[in-house]
C-alpha cells in the first residue's frame, strides 16, 4: 500500500514539473528603446502577456489596441527568413510590424515614420492554425506575410501587438537557403529547344514557391529556397510544363543539396496528342481489387498536376483487368470500378468530374494475355489515360 502511495505522489510531482514552465518576462519591452534582444537560432518564449499601454503614444506604431512588445535581432546567415508567432491562447489576435535598421537612431526614425516597414500583417488570425501568424515562404495563408531575403549581420526590429490583453506567445525562427537552379528544356522527339515554365514545389507542404519561364533557346535560371535543417529533409519537385507537352520532373531531397550547387537540370518534354500517349503514366492495382498500388500515387499526382495546369484538358480513364479472354462481366465491372476509383481520387483533389470520363475494357486489352508471373499480371491490372481534349 505504501508503495502505491509513493507512485502516485511521484506521478503528481512529475506532472507539475512538466507543465510548470517559467514564462519569459516581456513587461518592460513596451517601446522601441527597451526592445528585447533575441536570437534567431533558438525559439524565444513562451512569454507572459504583453503589458497594456493606457494612452496612445508615438512609442506604439499600432493605431488600435495598446499591448505592444518590441524585439531586436541579428541575422546569422544568408537566406530567407521565416518565423512563427505562436500565441499561448489561440483566441488571441497578434499583429506585427518588421523594420530593417541600419543606424543607432532607428527608434526615432520609427516614431517619425521615416523608416520603411519591411513586412506587416493585420489579418485576423485563424483558429484552425491555433492563432499563429508570421512570415511564410509564400505569404500564405492570409494571416502570414511573405518571407524576406536576408544577409548575415543585418539587424531588424520586430514589434507585436495583441488585440486583447490575452496571454503570451512564442517566437520560432527558421532560415531557408537560396540556390540558383539552371538547365535547358527541349522536345523529346527532335531536341528542338522549348519555351516552357519551370516550377519548384515543396512536396511536404505542397507549396509551389517559385517559377520561371525559359527563354526561346530553352535556357532557364530559377531561384529556389530550400530548408537544409538536418532533421527535416523535405522532398522537392523540380518540374517543367508547356500546355502542348507532358510534364517532365525530377525529385530532389534537401539532403542532396550539393546537386543544386553543381548540377544542371535539363528536361526533354514529350509532345501531347489526342488519344493514347504511351509516355503518360499508368495506374496499377492490387490483385482482384480496386486498391491502388502504393507506387502509383506518385503517378496520380502527375496526372493531377497536368490537368491542373491545362484547364482545357479532358480525358477518359480506361480501366483494365487481368483475366481470361474473352472478358466476362466480372472483369468488366472490376475494370470500370478501377477507373471510377482513379476518377474519385482526382475529384477529391479538386478536379471537375466532367473532365474525367470512365470506361472499362475488362480483360480484352491485356498487355500480357498469357501472363506467366506476378510482374506480368500486375501490368494487366491498370488504368490508362486517353486524351480527348487539350
Amino acid at each position: 500500500m505504501k508503495k502505491s502511495i509513493l507512485i502516485i505522489i511521484l506521478a503528481t510531482f512529475s506532472g507539475i514539473s512538466i507543465y510548470s514552465q517559467e514564462l519569459k518576462n516581456i513587461k518592460n519591452a513596451t517601446d522601441c528603446n527597451n526592445a528585447i534582444e533575441i536570437s534567431t537560432i533558438s525559439k524565444f518564449g513562451p512569454t507572459n502577456a504583453p503589458k497594456e499601454l493606457k494612452i496612445k503614444s508615438k512609442n506604439n506604431p499600432f493605431e488600435r489596441s495598446q499591448y505592444p512588445v518590441w524585439y531586436k535581432f541579428n541575422i546569422v546567415k544568408d537566406g530567407v527568413l521565416l518565423f512563427d508567432i505562436i500565441p499561448i491562447d489561440p483566441n488571441d489576435n497578434y499583429d506585427f510590424l518588421l523594420y530593417k535598421i541600419s543606424n543607432k537612431n532607428y527608434c526615432q526614425e520609427i516614431k517619425n515614420g521615416t523608416i520603411e516597414v519591411i513586412r506587416s500583417n493585420f489579418a485576423r488570425t485563424d483558429l484552425a492554425l491555433l492563432g499563429k501568424t508570421g512570415l511564410s515562404i509564400t505569404g500564405k495563408p492570409e494571416c502570414y506575410s511573405k518571407g524576406i531575403d536576408v544577409k548575415k549581420a543585418e539587424q531588424y526590429i520586430l514589434v507585436l501587438n495583441n488585440m486583447y490583453k490575452g496571454k503570451g506567445h512564442t517566437l520560432v525562427f527558421k532560415y531557408l537557403e537560396n540556390f540558383i537552379v539552371k538547365g535547358k528544356l527541349s522536345n523529346f522527339s527532335n531536341s528542338e529547344m522549348l519555351k516552357a515554365e519551370v516550377f519548384w514545389t515543396n512536396l511536404r507542404t505542397n507549396e509551389t514557391t517559385s517559377s520561371v519561364t525559359s527563354n526561346k533557346h530553352g535556357n532557364y535560371e530559377l531561384k529556389v529556397s530550400v530548408s537544409t535543417e538536418a532533421h527535416r529533409y523535405p522532398q522537392y519537385l523540380l518540374w517543367a510544363y508547356n500546355d502542348k507537352y507532358y510534364i517532365a520532373d525530377t525529385l530532389i531531397a534537401s539532403r542532396n543539396i550539393s546537386s543544386l550547387r553543381s548540377g544542371t537540370f535539363n528536361f526533354k518534354l514529350h509532345k501531347l496528342k489526342k488519344g493514347n500517349n504511351n509516355f503518360l503514366p499508368k495506374i496499377f492495382f492490387d490483385p482482384n481489387s480496386t486498391n491502388i498500388s502504393s507506387g502509383s500515387f506518385v503517378e496520380l499526382e502527375s496526372i493531377y498536376r497536368l490537368m491542373e495546369q491545362n484547364k482545357q484538358m479532358e480525358i477518359i480513364l480506361e480501366g483494365h483487368s487481368n483475366g481470361f479472354y474473352p472478358s466476362n462481366d466480372v472483369d468488366k465491372i472490376l475494370s470500370e470500378d478501377r477507373a471510377k476509383k482513379v476518377q474519385a481520387w482526382l475529384v477529391n483533389k479538386g478536379l471537375d468530374a466532367n473532365r474525367l470520363g470512365i470506361k472499362g475494357f475488362g480483360s480484352n486489352k491485356m498487355v500480357f494475355p498469357y501472363a506467366e508471373n506476378e510482374k506480368e499480371e500486375s501490368a494487366n491490372r491498370r488504368v490508362e489515360i486517353f486524351i480527348t481534349k487539350f
